[in-house]
């Protein structure tokens, strides 16, 4: 398991104990070294994330000596293998990629798709289940700070994605029961992911709750009508129409099915 994270309370394991859990600024700081491992980041782009605007006039100081702190908190770890050394205005901070929570993340869950493409589907759901394991909280978890916002985005979209993946291909599998109490969190959590609502209506009706199947279908078009103006998306229509007309929703993406559709592959 990666010793360092962003994926969740940000954590650093060798340098915990030398830098504590109460040390806000230098938590900011380390988080965005964390999050740009091996890479250079100006004075500047630390100064922009410890103050999102108006920063002091003793910012550049007080940046400095949290980088001072956490230079000597990776000494006293004895971690050779961690650096943190000034390039030109800014530093770079050095360690195995495979130690940093996100960084393995990206990687396996693009080995993930790769092996869904294949059609290696034990593959593919073996490795989107490695990858949503390292998640412990939301992105950043604790540290409110806009300059990571885009980052945590992409990352929490990356995250869904998995997991429904994950979903979809348990059911494909004959799975679907076994996932229902993670779609019923998904769902709740993002409820208006169609993919998500789509896959949990499928697995329902797999296991013969129909009724129920019919009822999240009624509470998105609810949500989308009174929030939004809008009506369920294509996904979502696709599977109801299955469950309609006694079929079984396809898992698929609409995406994935079109794909298939046009390599003359059956749906």
């Amino acid at each position: 398991m990666p010793d360092f994270g962003i994926l969740g309370q940000p954590y650093a394991e060798p340098l915990q104990s030398n830098i504590g859990v109460n040390r806000r600024r230098e938590w900011v700081i380390l988080s965005a070294l964390m999050t740009r491992p091996n890479a250079f980041i100006s004075i500047n782009a630390l100064i922009d994330a410890m103050w999102d605007t108006d920063p002091p006039r003793t910012a550049r100081e007080q940046v400095m000596n949290c980088l001072g702190f956490i230079r000597r908190a990776i000494a006293a770890s004895g971690d050779a293998d961690v650096s943190l050394d000034r390039v030109r205005d800014g530093y770079v901070f050095g360690i195995d990629d495979e130690r940093i929570d996100h960084v393995v993340f990206s990687r396996l869950y693009a080995e993930a798709e790769s092996a869904k493409a294949l059609g290696r589907v034990e593959s593919s759901l073996g490795l989107y289940e490695r990858a949503l394991a390292l998640w412990r909280g939301g992105v950043y978890d604790g540290l409110e700070v806009s300059s990571f916002a885009s980052h945590a985005a992409a990352l929490e979209e990356q995250r869904a994605v998995a997991a429904e993946e994950c979903f979809a291909l348990s059911i494909a599998s004959g799975r679907g029961s076994g996932v229902i109490p993670r779609l019923l969190r998904h769902v709740g959590e993002h409820p208006l992911r169609e993919r998500g609502v789509a896959l949990l209506m499928t697995a329902l009706h797999g296991e013969g709750r129909t009724h129920d199947a019919h009822a999240v279908y009624a509470h998105l078009a609810q949500r989308l009508g009174d929030g939004l103006a809008i009506g369920p998306g294509r996904e979502v229509r696709r599977a109801l129409n299955a469950i309609l007309n006694g079929g079984v929703p396809d898992p698929r993406s609409q995406a994935d099915a079109f794909s298939d559709a046009e390599m003359g592959a059956p749906s």
